[in-house]
């Protein structure tokens, strides 16, 4: 009967809940000599791997603002001299790809509201020819 009872109370329970930081140093301080070199062996290539991409990321940043820089200044330059353009460009970033669209061109908005005040124009000028 006693060992019925000895089942219902709580086993070894803790005041404060257990983190992934206390269930890693407890496996780690568990380890023998052995499985203790593979483990630091393991995460001494993860630490490199993971500098090698972070030095890549930097690289593609870098090269990526480069490169913005001058399609920037390429659509500055094709301001001043052409009148439509339109520029496509596709980089390659720290953190993914990003694509770019510049385009100018000029506004049929605008061509229409020069045509019909030319018209109005003409035609004020045909009615004061005739007065």
């Amino acid at each position: 009967m006693d060992d019925d009872n000895d089942e219902l109370i709580p086993q070894k329970q803790s005041l404060f809940p257990v983190t992934a930081e206390d269930i890693v140093d407890n496996a780690l301080q568990s380890l023998d000599e052995q499985q203790a070199r593979e483990v630091t062996k393991k995460a001494a290539d993860e630490i490199v791997r993971i500098a090698v991409e972070k030095r890549k990321a930097e690289y593609r940043s870098d090269r990526a603002q480069e490169e913005m820089r001058n399609l920037i200044s390429n659509a500055n330059l094709l301001d001043q001299k052409v009148g439509d353009y339109k520029i496509n460009s596709t980089f390659e970033t720290a953190t993914g790809t990003t694509s770019v669209e510049i385009k100018k061109s000029k506004s049929t908005f605008t061509l229409i509201v020069v045509g019909i005040v030319l018209f109005v124009i003409l035609l004020l000028a045909f009615f004061l020819m005739r007065s």
